[in-house]
């Protein structure tokens, strides 16, 4: 998250250095086992959760259960669900970035975004209910600026 508001911060004065950390603020984030075990609590995907926020409890054969928090703020895409036995290292969670976290990064991309940035930029173009239209505007002329930029218009 630091280093992505720092890529942010770099474009305002017209910096691309940071653009792979901004394309990676639109990817989800996928949440690892820390150990094996099996899941105690959990919240429900759909979930909409803050930074830090508590995502499960792995019960790995210490006296208090593991907390497993999500990194970024956003909706809780899929999580293990109660009972559920996990190695460590599965993948436990995946948290799809925030609206607020997108918008800013679709923004920057629009300045200084480039051509290998548009698969990533593409998925928040659908006319999909959780894609506000705000969101899916930006996408639609992020991808235009990125194109003109690039000749490709």
């Amino acid at each position: 998250m630091v280093r992505g508001n720092a890529a942010l911060s770099l474009v305002r004065f017209g910096d691309a250095a940071g653009r792979p950390q901004i394309v990676a603020l639109l990817q989800a984030a996928t949440i690892n086992a820390p150990a094996s075990g099996h899941v105690v609590d959990a919240d429900r995907p759909g979930t909409a959760i803050h930074q830090g926020g508590l995502l499960a409890k792995l019960a790995a054969g210490s006296p208090a259960p593991i907390e497993i928090r999500s990194p970024i703020s956003g909706r809780i895409r899929s999580v293990a669900q109660p009972g559920a036995k996990v190695a460590a290292g599965a993948e436990i969670a995946v948290v799809d970035p925030g609206t607020d976290q997108v918008w800013e990064a679709l923004r920057a991309l629009y300045l200084v975004g480039q051509m290998d940035d548009v698969p990533a930029i593409r998925p928040y173009e659908r006319d999909l209910p959780d894609i506000p239209d705000h969101i899916r505007q930006q996408a639609v002329e992020t991808e235009k600026r990125i194109e003109a930029r690039a000749g490709n218009s």
